[in-house]
């Protein structure tokens, strides 16, 4: 199949729902998931801890043009219109976090509508940490899939909250890249 069909296919996914999403596989290999961990770990997070809001360690600062870039030109083509990078975080989730409703209200990577892409190079799944998505009338649940990558076109009406870790992850981090294309 040549790469100008898969798109298509891809963009007509993406469009098929009232609210745009669809999510890639197997995009990002762990041969390249594993040095993006442990510079991200290098960097550091900062622990965020608010009950209503959610639990989970966050670093707001690291850019990385060229991952952005690529991701940007992906989802433009899927998409089918231009978009510009716009703000971003890393997110590391272990026992215990999650990410609430309200958290999303109020710390969203960006205001308005926007298309929120979702790369998890975690090492490996942990059947938690899904990622469910609502506008309040359609829910979806993004599984929590390393190497995989979530598409959302998102506006101030729909809200994302992460599912609690519990003990069943062990000792288990999972590995989110968040970037907001404008």
């Amino acid at each position: 199949m040549n790469l100008e069909l898969e798109i298509e296919i891809v963009r007509a996914r993406f469009r098929e729902s009232r609210c745009h999403h669809v999510v890639l596989p197997e995009l990002v290999t762990e041969d390249r998931a594993a040095p993006m961990r442990a510079h991200v770990d290098e960097i550091g997070f900062e622990p965020f801890y608010e009950p209503d809001r959610g639990r989970y360690e966050i670093n707001r600062g690291l850019a990385a043009p060229e991952l952005f870039e690529e991701l940007r030109e992906l989802v433009a083509s899927i998409v089918g219109h231009p978009v510009q990078v716009g703000p971003a975080h890393w997110l590391r989730l272990r026992h215990r976090d999650y990410s609430l409703i309200k958290g999303d209200a109020k710390t969203r990577v960006a205001d308005g509508e926007h298309v929120e892409v979702t790369l998890d190079f975690s090492a490996r799944a942990t059947g938690q940490a899904e990622i469910v998505y609502t506008d309040g009338g359609q829910a979806w649940v993004v599984v929590q899939d390393p190497g995989s990558v979530a598409i959302v076109e998102r506006d101030t009406w729909m809200y994302r909250y992460e599912r609690y870790l519990d003990h069943r992850v062990a000792d288990g981090s999972i590995y989110r890249l968040r970037l907001a294309l404008l």
